[in-house]
């Protein structure tokens, strides 16, 4: 199955509004950059990457950084949709 352009759109805006929201999140939590990435397991310059949207996630390394929030994914899943919501002009995989 060929990946298309939209698609490809969606993924990058998914990828920047969640790596948004954790950097929120750490903030409001206290963390530097550095010791989050520290404390939730996660490569540090990996974990830069995530928050400027560069990378998208795999499900594990999402757990981990909901986990070092003291969240649950799903808690942290619903903190995203909810930002997506809020963002004009969101990408949305086609016939969502």
């Amino acid at each position: 199955m060929k990946v298309t352009t939209n698609e490809k759109m969606a993924e990058k805006a998914i990828a920047k509004q969640f790596g948004k929201l954790v950097a929120v999140l750490r903030v409001k939590k206290r963390f530097t950059q550095d010791g989050f990435a520290y404390h939730a397991g996660i490569n540090r310059s990996y974990y830069g990457e995530i928050e400027r949207g560069e990378v998208s996630v795999s499900v594990y390394k999402a757990d981990l950084i909901a986990k070092g929030l003291s969240l649950e994914l799903g808690e942290l899943m619903v903190l995203l949709d909810k930002e997506r919501k809020k963002e004009p002009g969101k990408e949305q995989l086609p016939g969502k």
